[in-house]
């Protein structure tokens, strides 16, 4: 079996430029893309399985050029984060073409001690991507390509929330590997962050929940961002406002925030919903779509195998893709973030002690009635009154104060369709997790309609967690 304190040992760290030179500016980022300025970076793991007696050297070297053609149209990629510079001190891109990290590493495991168990998250995973970049480091991209003991191999992708959103960074990926093949990029990206300035500088937003009015989940809460001329109030669960900074509210996110932080024995898992499964996840939820009854499941059984008290608010974040929600809708290939994050939110006696049925109904919800220009639009103006009033983490971090379950990357990403000229990779997912009880789905190593979902816990959690998640409720 794998050793999970085994290190990966660096053989190589060039760096990669576009095969051809581009223009050199400063590219505007969205309220959209700001809103992730603060995020941890992104890291992702692809595995591919190979014969022991690949020519690694000449993987590598295929890998690099073709990552240098594909920056000539994903240039922002190989610049740089001013934090700094820029209109008013505003955050943006230096399109400087200094280029792509890419690290070359060897790690003495069997490709065979990996895969045993379906892949399932080991320590030494964090070894195979870039995660520990300084503060003052301000690359966007980082690739590392480590080849086990006896063949295989792992791609490891570690890139800046604040550049691309998940549609965005799979575009390239897929790009990435056309240009292995030798085939030109089908689906070119557009740049094109500029659709969502503001010129209205006087506008004052902030964050409202307002109670559900459907009779099913009446006692439930969705968040709106909404023009207002005062601070807004502490949402509680006696009151239907939310605060953008409270007392109580920045106490609570702080202690949550420092038992992430200490919290040393979190463990990663995955989870394989099958097709099966998730229709019988659907019948017995309502749910209209895959996603609804998965993500219902989670949020119910993740918050109970916390054992969250009762009268503590929970809250559940969907990430919605707006790039065919605008008018005129904007082009799939759209380049950098093109989302906007909905948010319900109800006390965890009330979403446990009511039916599956409630949860998927309530996500259902969230997802119809955020998901209008209009919550897109003001979203984007709650953002840019933040960053006017010179907030660094113009994020949700002082809004919500409670147990969170946050939903991250798509079931119908095409992750299994990056082949590179070696087959397609026979397992993706994330190197790590932004914090306890968040989670991300892929879509399923079976292929069809199935889906994987990978979550962090406390390990007592996740033993909970592990006896009741693949359970179809009562």
């Amino acid at each position: 079996m794998a050793d999970n304190k085994m290190k990966a040992k660096v053989s190589r760290v060039s760096t990669v430029a576009p095969a051809i030179p581009t223009a050199k500016h400063s590219m505007f980022l969205s309220a959209l893309d700001i809103s992730k300025i603060t995020c941890n970076n992104l890291g992702m793991l692809l595995f591919y399985k190979t014969t022991a007696g690949k020519d690694f050297p000449t993987v590598m070297e295929k890998l690099k050029t073709s990552l240098s053609l594909v920056l000539v149209d994903f240039y922002p990629f190989a610049g740089r984060l001013d934090t700094k510079g820029g209109e008013c001190g505003r955050p943006e891109i230096d399109c400087n073409d200094e280029g792509v990290e890419f690290v070359e590493a060897t790690i003495d495991i069997p490709f065979e001690d990996v895969e045993i168990d379906n892949f399932q998250h080991k320590n030494f995973f964090k070894e195979l991507v870039q995660t520990g970049h300084a503060k003052d480091d301000d690359s966007l991209l980082s690739i590392q390509v480590t080849t086990f003991h006896g063949g295989g191999f792992c791609i490891g992708v570690n890139f800046h929330h604040v550049i691309t959103d998940g549609n965005s960074f799979w575009c390239f990926m897929n790009s990435w590997a056309e240009c292995s093949r030798g085939l030109p990029i089908s689906k070119k990206p557009h740049h094109m962050r500029r659709v969502f300035q503001r010129d209205n500088k006087s506008l004052n937003f902030h964050v409202r929940a307002e109670e559900v009015v459907t009779d099913l989940i009446k006692e439930a809460h969705i968040f709106r961002y909404a023009q207002h001329n005062s601070l807004p109030i502490e949402y509680s669960e006696n009151n239907s406002s939310a605060g953008d900074g409270s007392v109580e509210s920045r106490k609570n996110t702080r202690i949550i925030q420092k038992s992430i932080k200490e919290e040393t024995n979190l463990e990663i898992s995955t989870f394989h919903f099958s097709e099966k499964l998730i229709q019988d996840l659907k019948e017995r939820s309502g749910a209209s779509t895959s996603f609804v009854a998965v993500a219902a499941q989670f949020w119910r059984c993740v918050m109970k195998a916390q054992q969250v008290p009762e009268n503590k608010t929970v809250y559940f974040l969907v990430p919605v893709d707006f790039r065919g929600r605008v008018k005129p809708p904007l082009p799939p290939t759209y380049f950098g973030n093109c989302i906007c994050v909905c948010i319900a939110g109800i006390t965890a006696k009330q979403l446990l002690q009511k039916d599956i049925v409630f949860a998927a109904a309530l996500i259902q919800e969230l997802i119809s009635s955020c998901a209008s220009e209009v919550h897109l639009n003001n979203f984007v103006d709650f953002v840019e009154s933040q960053l006017r009033r010179r907030n660094k983490d113009p994020t949700l971090r002082n809004v919500l104060s409670g147990y969170i379950g946050i939903s991250g990357m798509s079931p119908k990403f095409p992750v299994y369709e990056i082949d590179h000229g070696w087959g397609r990779p026979v397992s993706v997912q994330a190197a790590s997790l932004g914090g306890i009880g968040s989670m991300m789905m892929f879509p399923g190593r079976e292929g069809g309609k199935s889906i994987s979902l990978s979550t962090q816990l406390p390990r007592h959690q996740m033993e909970t967690l592990k006896q009741i998640l693949m359970v179809i409720p009562d």
